[in-house]
């Protein structure tokens, strides 16, 4: 205090005066042996740490940095002294400072870089203060950290990483019992792990997941104040882009813990079992705070985070998930109509999130059902259980509640809009139940009736017939409900046919069935003629696109009334007054229309509809009120939400929508298709592979791999020979049937010009040809070659018998001259004998002349039929690479694509082994951590025993004096030990 009344007018003088007080203190801080003094210069200093930062830590930065290393055991100079740098560090500016933020803030941030460029590792000294016992030592510490972090977070970052026990001192605080010191840990955690996955994962594994959501139920769940917004905040930026720290949170339960956080009466939470103050609370207090809402909103977000789309881990979430029941709380939290709308709308996209591309989800959605009242409770009616799938459709295009603007609950309905796409995603039968329902308002159901009587179809279709009246209440509930309808039709032929039979008009009251499909285009007309907004009748001809593409049927019923075409043909010819992006759809339906007329049935031809298409609006006009279409902000708004799978896909700007994804999404599919479409002649038209089928069968087997090419290779629109599909004559082909075309939706496939595909066929037939030519030339050979074998096989057989004759002549005559010399020396032989003999020799000579003039006669004609079949097999090679020829495009095309992938896949084997080498290097490196802190445990384990030793020698040592000293009184002649020496020695000189 008497240093404090020696300086207290010393803010009053100059600011030299100021300067060298400051500089004095510095000095004191530095020189002085007495803790009293540095406790009072560090006061000092901190009292003028606030008004001149800059001054004081030019001065005094290096000693207190100093004296914090040598007096870290005085309590109250590491508070001052903290306290002090937290000052020096922290960007807030001084009273005096106030108009000039700026240089306060370069001076925070040149002092905090000095403190972390400081060679003593000052950062380990604040590390290891945080696990003093003393509140403030801890609670500046973690302040002054926070500082640091603000001007140089990611070098603080490492070197904590560096510090064996830095994370772990940090993940520490979340655990400390008074809540300032916590919630101060909470912050520096928040920072340090927004964007650093080291720290995420080893803060996640020192058990952070259960501190934290202890410390939320302790605060009061979702109800809680910012303390739980800050434990939810750090708990998504430990999962978020995580997958281990998310693998890690499932498997320690986690996910089983969400479902209690979601639900808005804290009664009926498991945290209320242990807090009677959650049991018992009144109804003003469960209302809904702006906290409370911050809150959920956080929760809802951590649970859209676990299932984004096209992570690994993403179906073991949504099966967690499943498993816990969190379906029900999220569907409640929706329903919620005290809940804000922005909570209501992420509860209901967190639903399709755990719903979408999953079966087992999609089906346990499909079971719930939801009592809600019919009525009101006055009339006696019963609450009528419903399918979750209406009350979700309901949201999207009923009524929206009277104190709640349009605007607002815009999010709410496309939210729901949202949910009922994830819903029949990837589930063709989803998409089948709903078309089911579209029946037409009548009865009990008019149009305008109650929404809890109407089925889920019913109510969209009521709502897209009275457009006058929902549209001009809101005019998101037409364009919801029009986006709900081709979200049932869409790429479901069966939806599509089962949507056409919908007709409206009572035949028994003598009005005439009117298909919904020109009903439909009839309210679209009606809506431009009257007017009305815009979004109206751009979402009904988006949805009458999206009804007909690849849908022949269905263009025959809509050119069953005329005024369908005729409303078309003015939006598009129509130069002034006219809505440029309705003139844009109107052409997009128009080209379909023509496009897609290919049903035998049909009431327009073709024929008919072409010299409207080319004389009255022109192709090339239509193109250009597409090509406007396609290139306007609004579209492009549209396909950028679209692409968008995991973000709030309909929940843009209000004022920016006007198409939905689903025919955005159409739109971009089929428009490289609808621009050659609209240029073709009558007779000309789009097919796809199985034509190509058809020209295989007809040029025979040989062609079948050089068809298989053509269809097979995938280039762009309009190349020759490779295209996709082929434009033919439909005179040209009878056999093949608009419906065959069409069907598999392979008009939507990429399609090729008839020009090219005439030149395509011509080289197709020129390749038959030879190829015939060649195998009638082969036939004739092999036939030749045949009947030369045949001869020769006859001719072989005659020469076996002949020769077999001359064997038995042979044996003849052999056995005839063994009679001869039989007789000889007895009788001479008889006459008759010896002419047989000689017989039997001229008939066996004549025989051996003949073998060797038919042996001659059969090699000529050998020799000759060779030369034929060695000529017909050249033919036959000629032919066959002739085939093969053909094919050698489709090799190169394949070679190249091979190549690509090959190349492609090396790529990533690349990338992969430079992962994997990351990832050791850093194993190594938290290895090596494990390894230096177990050095460091050890040799303090060393360090204690040696203390040990040291205490127990001193011990022994004093015993054996006491025990000298007694020996002596006893009159024993003990001599000195060398200590009990050296000490009477300085005792002497102390004397003399």
């Amino acid at each position: 205090m008497d240093f404090f009344k020696r300086y207290s007018s010393i803010g009053s003088q100059q600011q030299q005066s100021a300067s060298e007080a400051i500089q004095t203190l510095a000095d004191r801080v530095e020189t002085s042996t007495l803790l009293e003094d540095k406790r009072a210069a560090v006061r000092g200093l901190k009292g003028f740490s606030r008004e001149y930062k800059e001054e004081v830590g030019d001065a005094a930065l290096p000693a207190l940095l100093g004296c914090l290393k040598q007096d870290s055991e005085d309590q109250h100079l590491l508070k001052a002294i903290l306290e002090t740098l937290t000052n020096l560090c922290a960007s807030e500016p001084g009273k005096e400072d106030s108009h000039n933020v700026g240089e306060s803030t370069a001076a925070s941030g040149k002092f905090s870089q000095a403190i972390l460029d400081d060679p003593d590792d000052v950062i380990s000294t604040f590390l290891e203060l945080l696990g003093d016992a003393d509140f403030y030592v801890r609670y500046y510490t973690v302040q002054l950290l926070g500082a640091l972090h603000m001007h140089s977070g990611e070098e603080l970052q490492r070197r904590v990483l560096v510090s064996p026990m830095g994370v772990g001192r940090l993940v520490d605080l979340l655990s400390d019992q008074r809540d300032i010191i916590r919630n101060e840990g909470i912050q520096l955690l928040i920072a340090m792990t927004e964007s650093n996955a080291d720290i995420q994962k080893i803060v996640a594994f020192e058990n952070a997941f259960d501190y934290l959501l202890n410390t939320v139920n302790e605060e009061g769940g979702a109800r809680g104040n910012i303390v739980v917004q800050d434990c939810l905040q750090l708990l998504h930026n430990l999962l978020n882009y995580n997958v281990s720290n998310q693998n890690f949170f499932r498997e320690a339960s986690g996910i089983q813990k969400l479902p209690d956080l979601l639900i808005t009466d804290p009664s009926q939470t498991s945290a209320a079992r242990n807090n009677p103050a959650l049991a018992n609370m009144d109804e003003e207090e469960l209302e809904w705070t702006a906290q409370h809402s911050r809150n959920m909103l956080v929760v809802l977000d951590i649970i859209r985070m676990l299932i984004q789309p096209g992570n690994s881990n993403t179906e073991s979430n949504q099966l967690a998930m499943q498993q816990c029941g969190i379906i029900p709380p999220l569907l409640q939290l929706a329903l919620a109509h005290e809940a804000p709308s922005s909570v209501r709308s992420q509860a209901l996209y967190a639903i399709g999130d755990v719903v979408r591309a999953n079966q087992i989800n999609q089906n346990l959605f499909q079971r719930i059902l939801i009592t809600a009242s019919a009525g009101d409770e006055d009339n006696g009616e019963k609450s009528i259980p419903e399918p979750a799938i209406i009350i979700v459709i309901r949201l999207s295009v009923g009524k929206r509640p009277a104190d709640v603007p349009a605007n607002e609950y815009y999010i709410v309905r496309a939210a729901a809009a949202y949910l009922v796409q994830a819903y029949v995603g990837n589930n063709p039968d989803a998409q089948l139940a709903l078309a089911a329902t579209l029946t037409p308002p009548g009865g009990s159901t008019e149009v305008g009736a109650p929404e809890q009587h109407q089925s889920a179809g019913s109510l969209v279709v009521s709502v897209l017939l009275d457009w006058r009246t929902t549209g001009q209440e809101d005019v998101w509930r037409v364009w919801y409900a029009s986006l709900l309808f081709s979200t049932i039709v869409r790429d479901h032929l069966e939806c599509k046919e089962q949507a056409l039979r919908v007709s409206l008009g009572d035949v028994s009251q003598g009005e005439d069935p009117q298909a919904l499909l020109n009903e439909l285009m009839s309210q679209a007309r009606q809506a431009a003629q009257e007017g009305a907004d815009v979004r109206v009748c751009i979402s009904l001809l988006s949805l009458v696109c999206v009804w007909l593409t690849g849908f022949p049927q269905g263009v025959s019923v809509f050119l069953d009334e005329s005024s369908n075409l005729t409303f078309l043909v003015e939006q598009v010819s129509g130069s002034s007054g006219i809505n440029a992006l309705v003139q844009g759809v109107a052409a997009f339906a128009l080209g379909l229309v023509y496009q897609f007329d290919t049903d035998a049935e049909t009431p327009v031809t073709r024929d008919q509809i072409y010299p409207i298409l080319a004389k009255r609006v022109g192709a090339d006009q239509l193109l250009v009120r597409v090509q406007r279409l396609r290139d306007s902000k609004e579209f492009q708004y549209a396909v950028g939400l679209a692409a968008g799978t995991h973000s709030n896909a309909y929940g843009g700007m209000a004022a920016e929508m006007f198409f939905d994804n689903v025919f955005a999404d159409l739109f971009k599919a089929q428009y490289e298709a609808f621009r050659q479409a609209v240029r073709l002649r009558p007779h000309e038209t789009m097919v796809g592979p199985s034509y190509i089928s058809h020209l295989q069968q007809q040029a025979g087997g040989a062609m079948a791999g050089y068809a298989s090419s053509v269809a097979g290779t995938g280039s762009t629109p309009g190349t020759p020979l490779m295209g996709g599909a082929a434009t033919v004559s439909r005179a040209a082909s009878p056999a093949v049937t608009p419906a065959a075309l069409l069907s598999s939706d392979e008009s939507l496939e990429p399609m090729v010009p008839k020009r090219e595909c005439d030149a395509l066929s011509a080289q197709l037939a020129d390749q038959a040809t030879l190829i015939a030519r060649l195998q009638q030339e082969l036939a004739q050979a092999t036939g030749q070659s045949g009947d030369a074998s045949a001869q020769l096989a006859d001719e072989q057989r005659r020469r076996v018998e002949a020769e077999t004759s001359r064997d038995a002549l042979s044996a003849e005559i052999a056995q005839l001259r063994a009679q001869l010399d039989q007789h000889s020396n007895g009788s001479e032989a008889t006459g008759s004998d010896e002419a047989r003999v000689q017989e039997l020799e001229q008939q066996l000579q004549a025989l051996r002349v003949e073998s060797e003039r038919q042996q001659d006669t059969w090699k000529g004609e050998r020799e000759e039929m060779q030369k034929k079949v060695t000529n017909a097999e050249k033919q036959a090679v000629k032919a066959a690479a002739a085939v093969r020829s053909t094919g050698k495009k489709k090799e190169q095309l394949q070679a190249s694509a091979l190549e690509a992938l090959e190349k492609s896949v090396q790529e990533k084997d690349e990338r992969i082994a430079a992962l994997e080498v990351e990832c050791r290097a850093l194993e190594e490196k938290t290895k090596g951590a494990e390894q230096v802190e177990e050095l460091k445990e050890k040799v303090a384990a060393l360090e204690k025993e040696q203390e040990d030793l040291l205490v127990y020698l001193a011990d022994q040592d004093m015993q054996a004096k006491e025990f000298r000293a007694k020996l002596r009184s006893y009159g024993e002649d003990i001599p000195l030990s060398d200590e009990e020496g050296d000490g009477d020695e300085d005792d002497d000189e102390d004397e003399e």
